[in-house]
């Protein structure tokens, strides 16, 4: 089954890592660093590294795009936001 993944990022490193997941299991991926690049689209999960996540961006996205699963990508060493279901 192919999964839809948008990804909120602007770190080399996390977009290196999740490209190379998603082409291990074949999985579409979406790449944007801007949320003013955001297209409104159906995703099967929704990705954002924790230095761009904001909850004003995070409202803006569940606005716009309609997503099953969120992941919140962050150290270990980061404060846990409420709202995502990883």
């Amino acid at each position: 089954m192919l999964v839809k993944i948008l990804l909120l990022n602007e770190n080399p490193v996390v977009t290196k890592l999740v490209t190379l997941s998603a082409q291990k299991t074949s999985d579409e991926l979406d790449i944007i660093t801007d949320i003013q690049d955001l297209k409104s689209q159906d995703y099967d999960l929704f990705a954002v590294d924790d230095t761009l996540y904001t909850q004003e961006i995070f409202d803006e996205v569940k606005e716009k795009v309609n997503f099953s699963k969120s992941l919140y990508i962050c150290s270990r060493d980061a404060e846990a936001v409420d709202g995502f279901t990883e």
